[in-house]
C-alpha cells in the first residue's frame, strides 16, 4: 500500500484567513519535508479553487512552493495510483490516501508535532 497523505491548506498548513494565506503552521513546512524525504507521496485536497477574480488554488501550490514544498498532486489522485477505469469513469472522486491531514478531522487538527510523532517516528503505524 503506497504512503499517500492528503493535505489540507488552510487551517492545517497555514492559518485559516481565507481568502488570505494565513502563516504558516508552525513546523508545517519541516513536517511535509521530512515526509517527502521518508518517500510519502503528498496531495494538496483544499476547497480552494481558481476563478476569473482570482487565483486562490494557485496561490496555495505557490506558497507552499516558495516554502520548499511541491505536491504530487492537486485536488485529484495520484495518476498511478488511479485505480479507475478513465474510459469508464468521467470523473474522479475521493482520491486514494492513507492518511488525511486535516483541520477538520474529529476533535479538530492536533498539530504537526503530532503529525510529526505519529507519522515518521513510527513509521510501523502507516505501513
Amino acid at each position: 500500500m503506497p504512503k499517500i497523505a492528503l493535505i489540507d491548506f488552510d487551517g492545517t498548513v497555514v492559518d485559516h484567513k481565507f481568502p488570505n494565506i494565513g502563516e504558516p503552521m508552525p513546523e508545517a513546512f519541516d513536517v511535509l519535508k521530512a515526509m517527502k524525504r521518508a518517500g510519502w507521496k503528498l496531495i494538496l485536497w483544499t476547497c480552494r479553487e481558481d476563478c476569473k477574480k482570482r487565483k486562490y488554488l494557485q496561490e496555495a501550490v505557490d506558497f507552499c512552493k516558495m516554502n520548499g514544498v511541491e505536491f504530487d498532486a492537486v485536488n485529484e489522485t495520484i495518476d498511478q495510483h488511479e485505480f479507475r477505469d478513465p474510459e469508464e469513469y468521467k470523473y474522479r472522486r475521493k482520491p486514494y490516501a492513507r492518511v488525511c491531514i486535516d483541520d477538520s478531522n474529529l476533535g479538530g487538527f492536533p498539530g504537526w508535532d503530532v503529525v510529526r510523532k505519529e507519522i515518521l517516528d513510527d513509521p510501523r503505524k502507516h505501513l
